[in-house]
C-alpha cells in the first residue's frame, strides 16, 4: 500500500471517531453499569432468600439449622431449598422427574425398580456409605446391643418382659419381585448378627420374617411399608410370642369395618422419587387398597371401663400403617398401648416413652420393641440419646 494510501485511511477512521456518538470510554461505562445491575440483582435474590430463611428459622420448630446431625443427612439443605424456593421449582422438578423415569427408567439416588412397578428403598439394598457400613456386622452392632441389653435388664427387675420384633426389609421379603435387584451381602450378615445377638441375650423375639414371607405380597408396591395382609400376618405372628407372657388372649372384641370402595395409594416410594403428582403414564402405577378400620368394642355404659394397658407398642412407622397395632390388639382380645413414632429410628419411641416411665401403668407385663431392618444401618450420630444407661431408676419410685 502506498503512503499516499496509507494517509487516506488513517484520516478517514479520525473522521469515524469523531462521527461516532460514543465517546472512547464509553462502551466500558455501558458493561460496568450492566455488571452493576446484575450484581445489584443477585444482592437482592440474597437478601431475600437471609429473609425467607429467618421468617422460616422463627416460625417452624423443624427448621433447626443448627443441628449438626441435620446438614450430615442433609435435612438442613433440603430445609433451606423449599425456604428458598421458587414459585415454579416442585413442578419444575416434577416435569423433570417424570422425564428421567419415562425415558430412563430413573427414579432418583434413593429409590430403585425391580420388576416393573415394584419400588425398593435402596437404603435398604446395600449399605449407607459410612465407616460404620464397612466394619464388620458384629462391631458394627455393638452400641445398639448394648442399649437393647440395658433396657432388656431395666424392665426385667420391674418384672416386665421385653419383645423385639424386627421387621425385614422389603427387599428380603418381596424376593420374586427383586428382577435383578438383590440385597447386599452385608446387610444379611447384619441382619443374621443382630438376630443371634437377641438370642445369645435371651431376649424374646417375634420371628417376622416367615409369616410375612408366607403371606406375600405382604408389602405396598410403592411404599417401604406393609399391607394389610403384611400387617395382619406380622400381628398374629407377634401375638402368638406376647400371649404367654399376658396369661392368654383377653376378652376384648374387635370389628373389622370397609371404609370405602377400592382407592388409589400413593406410596412413599414415589413421593421420594419425586412422582407422587404427575400424570399416571409418566410413573408406576400406584397401588390400590380397599381401606378398613379395626377398633375395639365397648358396650358405651358408665361402668364400661376400658381395661388397664398390659402390653406397650414402641415402634417405628410400621406399628402406625395398616392398622398394624388395632391387629394385634384383636389377635390378643384387648387394646395395645401404642407409643410408635413416623420417623422411630432405632429406638427413638422406646426413648421417648422410657423418660416417661413413671406413669406407666402397675398393669403392664410386656414391652414389644418393634423396629425395621433399616434401623440396624443408621449411623449412630443419628440415634437417640441413650436412656437407657438411666435403667437403674425404678418406675415405681
Amino acid at each position: 500500500m502506498s503512503e499516499a494510501a496509507v494517509r487516506h485511511e488513517t484520516s478517514a477512521q479520525a473522521r469515524r471517531r469523531e462521527e461516532s456518538p460514543h465517546a472512547p470510554g464509553e462502551p466500558q461505562r455501558a458493561h460496568a453499569a450492566m455488571a452493576a445491575c446484575i450484581a445489584a440483582l443477585l444482592l437482592a435474590g440474597f437478601v431475600l432468600a437471609l429473609a425467607s430463611l429467618g421468617k422460616h428459622a422463627k416460625t417452624d420448630a423443624a427448621f433447626a439449622l443448627d443441628d449438626m446431625n441435620a446438614w450430615r443427612n442433609g435435612d438442613a439443605m433440603r430445609a433451606v431449598d423449599r425456604a428458598i424456593d421458587v414459585p415454579y421449582g416442585a413442578a419444575l422438578r416434577r416435569a423433570s422427574a417424570a422425564v428421567r423415569y419415562r425415558l430412563f427408567g430413573d427414579l432418583g439416588p434413593q429409590v430403585s425398580e425391580g420388576c416393573p412397578g415394584w419400588l425398593f428403598y435402596t437404603d435398604g439394598l446395600r449399605p449407607r456409605p459410612s465407616a460404620q457400613a464397612q466394619a464388620p456386622a458384629p462391631v458394627a452392632l455393638r452400641e445398639q446391643i448394648d442399649t437393647m441389653h440395658r433396657y432388656a435388664d431395666a424392665l426385667r427387675r420391674e418384672g416386665i418382659t421385653l419383645i423385639v420384633a424386627t421387621v425385614p426389609d422389603k427387599s428380603r421379603v418381596e424376593t420374586e419381585a427383586l428382577c435383578g435387584l438383590h440385597q447386599d451381602a452385608r446387610m444379611t450378615a447384619r441382619w443374621d448378627a443382630w438376630r443371634g445377638a437377641l438370642a445369645s441375650e435371651g431376649i424374646v423375639q417375634a420371628d417376622l420374617l416367615g409369616p410375612l414371607t408366607a403371606a406375600r405380597p405382604s408389602f405396598y408396591r410403592t411404599d417401604v411399608h406393609w399391607n394389610a395382609r403384611g400387617a395382619q400376618a406380622a400381628a398374629d405372628a407377634l401375638a402368638a410370642v406376647v400371649l404367654p407372657h399376658v396369661g392368654g388372649r383377653g376378652p376384648t372384641r374387635f370389628s373389622v369395618e370397609p371404609v370405602a370402595g377400592v382407592r388409589p395409594r400413593v406410596g412413599d416410594l414415589l413421593e421420594l422419587a419425586g412422582l407422587a403428582n404427575v400424570p399416571e403414564n409418566w410413573r408406576p402405577a400406584v397401588d390400590v387398597e380397599v381401606p378398613e378400620t379395626v377398633r375395639a368394642e365397648h358396650a358405651g355404659g358408665l361402668l364400661d371401663e376400658t381395661p388397664p394397658a398390659q402390653v406397650l407398642l414402641a415402634g417405628s412407622s410400621f406399628s402406625r400403617r395398616s392398622g398394624f397395632a388395632d391387629r394385634l390388639g384383636r389377635a390378643l382380645g384387648q387394646e395395645v398401648w401404642n407409643v410408635s413414632m413416623d420417623d422411630g429410628r432405632f429406638d427413638r419411641a422406646f426413648a421417648s416413652i422410657w423418660a416417661r416411665r413413671a406413669a406407666w401403668p402397675r398393669s403392664l407385663k410386656v414391652v414389644v420393641w418393634e423396629m425395621s431392618e433399616d434401623a440396624l444401618s443408621e449411623p449412630p450420630e443419628q440415634r437417640s440419646e441413650p436412656l437407657a444407661v438411666r435403667a437403674d431408676q425404678s418406675r415405681r419410685d
